[in-house]
């Protein structure tokens, strides 16, 4: 029990001891390669699901379960993130962890033996995504309890990693599923999956690792009294806790809603986000239906993967010389997303589409980096719940959303319709945001 209640145990507790800190290193240059394998291992085989599933779904007569299936997996990721949240006040990061990793490994287990798009949807869609939501908590929680002054720079090496999944995941797929066929190809992500043991497992309590601090005069907390290492680090640990917990018991914080440039600020990303998960889902589908081999597919959807890995350098590098309007860059990522959407659809041309893929990872940037920059100019001092409220709405809209795609699919018998809807997606941000524009620019 130790372990379990050593982050939330109060002053007198076990480790309660004047002038100790997090390491800012030691044992959390572990935990940073526990956080980069669970997103390398959780984003990654997402990355490649158009490309594993193809086969899959064209015997299933078309690609119209692929949003639902997505839709399912990021509601359901949604909904348990939240309720690990909730469990991490009572149990060990290990603890929570383990179940997600459990869950997710039991999700590849089922997937191996799925004969339907129902039965993908819930050992993919449910039991998966579910497992992926539970263990995303943990990681960042346990991340910012051990770095301080290093966290920057640690955060960034891991989404490094994330980056190199993304890359990497598509030709791995593609390989395995030329030399072991489909089943075993599930097989053996199952088996690289099972490394989320081992990165959950290394998971301590920071109040293991604590180290002594040498710097005179350090105070923790901008109090007088020096609190013990027991209080900063529970501080610290329950501060991204607690809008999880006030999202159940204060309802959501609903009054955010009465704000009607937050309320703008939320569809509008939602909708974007909506766009961007079903287009990297079914861009992939989209090029096997013009002819393309695996091979081609996988080199396209890796292409994509290096210009966002790119374009997030660049605009770290950018960012860290000029101060840059978050939502403007959001908002211009958005309007060219409009066009590419319906671009894509537009010509079948092997390098025509590798160059529109390349254009579309450089946009994607701006919306998967820039969000929670957007959401702090519209709630500066009320960001957790702000974040809690995008993660509710963009969790449903997608469960709502992507089926309603794949209807259109199933309707029309093309994605030309599909693409189109994401496009209309972006739409709804532009002119919702453009409204607002003008609107409040009246009233000044």
């Amino acid at each position: 029990m130790d372990e379990a209640f050593a982050h939330v145990q109060g002053k007198g507790g076990k480790y309660d001891k004047k002038g100790m800190v997090p390491p800012d290193g030691g044992w959390g240059y572990v935990i940073g390669i526990g956080v980069g394998l669970t997103f390398m291992l959780g984003f990654g085989s997402s990355n490649a699901f158009g490309i594993l599933f193809n086969n899959f779904f064209l015997e299933q007569d078309g690609a119209g379960g692929l949003p639902l299936v997505i839709g399912v997996y990021n509601g359901a990721l949604s909904i348990t993130g939240f309720l690990s949240g909730i469990a991490l006040k009572k149990y060990s990061f290990r603890q929570v962890g383990l179940v997600g990793a459990g869950l997710f490994i039991l999700g590849d287990v089922l997937t191996i033996f799925v004969q339907r798009t129902y039965q993908l949807v819930f050992t993919f869609g449910v039991i998966r995504g579910a497992g992926f939501g539970v263990m995303i908590p943990v990681s960042f929680t346990a991340f910012n309890c051990y770095f301080t002054k290093k966290r920057t720079t640690m955060m960034s090496a891991n989404q490094t990693l994330s980056s190199m999944a993304s890359i990497t995941f598509p030709m791995l797929v593609t390989f395995l599923l030329s030399e072991y066929g489909f089943r075993w190809t599930l097989a053996l992500i199952m088996a690289i999956d099972l490394h989320l043991l081992f990165a959950m497992l290394i998971m301590h309590p920071v109040e293991w690792h604590l180290i002594e601090c040498t710097e005179k005069g350090k105070e923790i907390g901008n109090v007088n009294d020096v609190d013990s290492v027991e209080e900063e680090t529970k501080d610290r640990h329950e501060s991204i806790q607690k809008s999880i917990i006030k999202v159940i018991y204060d309802n959501v914080e609903l009054d955010l809603l009465k704000d009607p440039r937050f309320v703008s600020t939320l569809i509008g990303i939602g909708f974007a986000f909506v766009s961007d998960v079903t287009y990297l889902a079914m861009e992939p589908m989209l090029l096997f239906s013009y002819g393309f081999s695996q091979m081609e597919v996988a080199t396209c959807v890796m292409v994509g993967a290096i210009a966002d890995l790119l374009a997030r350098f660049l605009l770290a590098l950018f960012t860290y010389f000029y101060v840059v309007d978050s939502r403007k860059l959001f908002f211009s990522g958005t309007c060219i997303s409009v066009f590419l959407r319906v671009a894509l659809v537009s010509s079948s041309n092997v390098w025509y589409i590798f160059i529109l893929t390349a254009i579309s990872g450089l946009v994607r940037c701006t919306v998967q980096v820039l969000f929670p920059l957007v959401l702090i100019a519209a709630a500066p001092d009320r960001f957790p719940a702000a974040l809690a409220l995008h993660i509710l709405f963009s969790g449903i809209l997608i469960l709502l959303a992507d089926p309603i795609i794949g209807v259109i699919y199933e309707a029309t018998g093309s994605y030309v319709y599909c693409f189109l809807g994401m496009s209309t997606c972006c739409l709804v941000c532009v002119v919702l945001w453009t409204t607002e524009y003008f609107i409040y620019r009246k009233t000044k």
